[in-house]
């Protein structure tokens, strides 16, 4: 188990010369290899900063990422497609990409995900520090294939949830072991579906399936576990949920009390979970946390520029210690760019908010 005062989710604003490429790249105007020599460099900037600015554990930004999720799965997964779509979020128009499971899901080995992932842990070597791979959890996969189907896409699996939950734990276990062999030791399973559970829009695309919120819960749990079985000695197994980070903005509404217990029940190491505004509530669905477990409380917000005020910082540090665990770190509520376009900060605003975590994280945890 690691000891660790503070870290960050993952993803941080991608530069412009980022942003330029990948656009050059869709219009045909770059080769792929161009694109990911950019992409090197770009990186190898960001592992310096990282470094730069105290942190012990590094990622590459997700920068040759479009989206969080759907790059993992994409590339990591067989039998999982995507879709695209004009929706309207938050009361304005956005042309989005969802996932759905087309096929029978299997892990495909040395995807493009792992030679990523060599790449950052050779830089985070030569630096001295810890690299760490975030991916996107088994019950993405689960909810796009039961919830999400509603848009002319057939759900592959039916009925047959053991077949379903088994393919999808499967083919997680082998994407550890994989990331295991290529030296990775710190892995952080980003898993939003929790939340989704406790809004109450949600709530009712449930129950129009036929199914209830309690019965999802119990599937998103023994599929995680499942998936957490047979885990590579050495190999810390953290998990991250918010209530959504799109371009800086909340998807989901409500209160953890609903789904606190199931969380409890998950076999991961750490813990990281949102807690930057009054959307999230009380520390009190987390009492009774289990011992042995580290709880990431995410205090600071990548949302916006503005700082956190220390004082406050240090009260709601406290707060969380008294009724969670003491076995507590500290972190932002979310990455700073979950989609590629970014949330709304400059790269200043992005690394004062960084120095800010460091020196408070220091600070609060000896």
């Amino acid at each position: 188990m690691p000891n660790f005062q503070y870290d960050v989710v993952g993803s941080f604003l991608r530069p412009e010369e980022i942003k330029n490429a990948r656009e050059a790249y869709r219009k045909g105007e770059i080769s792929y290899q161009q694109l990911r020599d950019i992409e090197d460099v770009e990186i190898t900037k960001l592992v310096d900063n990282e470094v730069k600015h105290g942190l012990k554990r590094v990622t590459d930004g997700e920068f040759r990422r479009r989206w969080w999720h759907l790059d993992w799965s994409t590339n990591a997964f067989a039998g999982y497609d995507t879709v695209h779509l004009d929706r309207v979020i938050n009361g304005q128009n956005h042309h989005i990409e969802l996932g759905y499971v087309s096929n029978e899901i299997k892990y495909c080995p040395n995807n493009k995900e792992i030679k990523d992932y060599d790449f950052l842990k050779k830089l985070a070597d030569e630096r001295g520090v810890e690299a760490k791979k975030s991916i996107s959890g088994p019950n993405m996969l689960l909810i796009d294939e039961i919830f999400q189907c509603g848009h002319n896409v057939h759900a592959y699996y039916g009925e047959d949830m053991d077949k379903l939950l088994s393919d999808i734990a499967k083919a997680y276990q082998e994407a550890f072991k994989d990331l295991y062999a290529h030296g990775c030791r710190f892995v952080q399973v980003d898993d939003t579906s929790w939340t989704y559970l406790i809004d109450e829009r949600f709530k009712m695309k449930v129950q129009m399936t036929g199914h209830t919120v309690e019965e999802a819960i119990e599937w998103f749990v023994k599929v995680t576990n499942m998936s957490l079985e047979n885990k590579p000695e050495g190999m810390t197994i953290a998990t991250h949920f918010c209530k959504g980070n799109f371009k800086g903005k909340g998807m989901w509404n409500g209160l953890y009390d609903s789904i606190a217990n199931g969380v409890k029940r998950l076999n991961y190491d750490v813990f990281f979970v949102e807690y930057d505004d009054e959307r999230s509530g009380s520390f009190d669905p987390w009492k009774n946390f289990p011992e042995g477990k580290t709880f990431v409380v995410g205090l600071i917000s990548t949302k916006n520029p503005v700082l956190e005020d220390k004082s406050l910082l240090r009260e709601r540090f406290a707060e969380a210690k008294n009724i969670i665990t003491d076995d507590l770190a500290l972190s932002p509520q979310c990455g700073f760019a979950s989609v590629e376009e970014g949330n709304d900060l400059t790269q200043d605003e992005q690394w004062a908010k960084i120095d800010l975590l460091v020196e408070m994280g220091k600070e609060l945890v000896k």
